[in-house]
């Protein structure tokens, strides 16, 4: 009984440990630290990383062109202050299947981040100022949650032949980007909810014909250069009011935000910044 004690405590301090490094995506496997004496980049971090390992990254710019191995999660220590640049060409970010990207700054690519496999996840980054899209997913929808994809010279996200069923677009601010805020093909049933789509150079969102069943509940889309005349039935149309947006890079809202007709606890946007 004793010895199944201490084995029973144990596995609670891994547990507790694993919970205050990843506090949003958890992971089963090992830990490696960019920079580290075990890997100075997050290339050779990747050479190391098994499925189930975690690659935490320290604060700093990483001028580096990356592919998230299947099962490993990429994760900032901090929220974005960690910046993946892209050095001006090329996907900055490309994720193998069932892996994830968390809390960087994704910038300075022909695309912010590729996905094209199932169990995916893209949350709590700032995609910003790519070449063409922030987000690009072909087949399956990775989870894309709490992010800021901004100043891209094409679409917020765009998604190709997209056979999802019931993933999600949460909570994400998508806004100042040189075409569609969200574009989305395929027969699937994607859920866009709780977004602010704002200030895009086209559409807020466009959904071609054979993507009929997205479903868009409680969005705030406000002043896209091409903004539909009806919105649909659940969403809203509102200033965000946003703090500093193109001096700062801060999109949070100045003041309290006035949407009378949101849900209290359903505030469109990044939940937390």
């Amino acid at each position: 009984m004793r010895k199944s004690f201490r084995f029973e405590l144990m596995a609670i301090k891994l547990c507790v440990c694993a919970l205050a490094l990843a506090p949003t995506l958890l992971f089963a496997g090992k830990a490696i630290i960019v920079p580290s004496s075990e890997a100075q980049t997050i290339a050779l971090a990747f050479i190391k990383a098994r499925a189930g390992d975690t690659v935490l990254v320290e604060n700093g710019i990483y001028r580096e062109n990356i592919f998230v191995e299947a099962g490993v999660i990429l994760k900032a220590r901090h929220k974005q202050k960690a910046i993946l640049d892209g050095k001006g060409k090329g996907t900055v970010v490309t994720l193998g299947r069932n892996s994830a990207v968390d809390g960087f700054v994704i910038r300075n690519g022909t695309i912010g981040v590729f996905s094209k496999n199932a169990n995916n996840s893209i949350i709590n980054c700032r995609i910003e100022n790519n070449w063409q899209t922030g987000i690009i997913c072909v087949r399956h929808l990775p989870r894309i949650e709490d992010n800021l994809l901004v100043f891209n010279r094409a679409s917020g996200i765009q998604g190709w032949d997209v056979r999802s069923t019931g993933d999600a677009i949460k909570h994400n601010t998508i806004a100042f980007n040189e075409n569609h805020g969200v574009a989305i093909g395929g027969k699937s049933s994607v859920i866009i909810e709780n977004n602010i789509i704002a200030f895009n150079e086209r559409f807020p969102y466009k959904i071609l014909p054979e993507a009929e069943k997205v479903k868009m509940t409680n969005n705030n889309f406000y002043q896209n250069l091409w903004q539909p005349t009806a919105l649909p039935s659940g969403n809203f149309s509102y200033d965000p009011k946003f703090a500093a947006p193109r001096s700062g890079m801060n999109f949070k809202s100045r003041g309290n935000l006035a949407c009378p007709e949101c849900p209290k606890d359903q505030i469109p946007g990044v939940r937390t910044q």
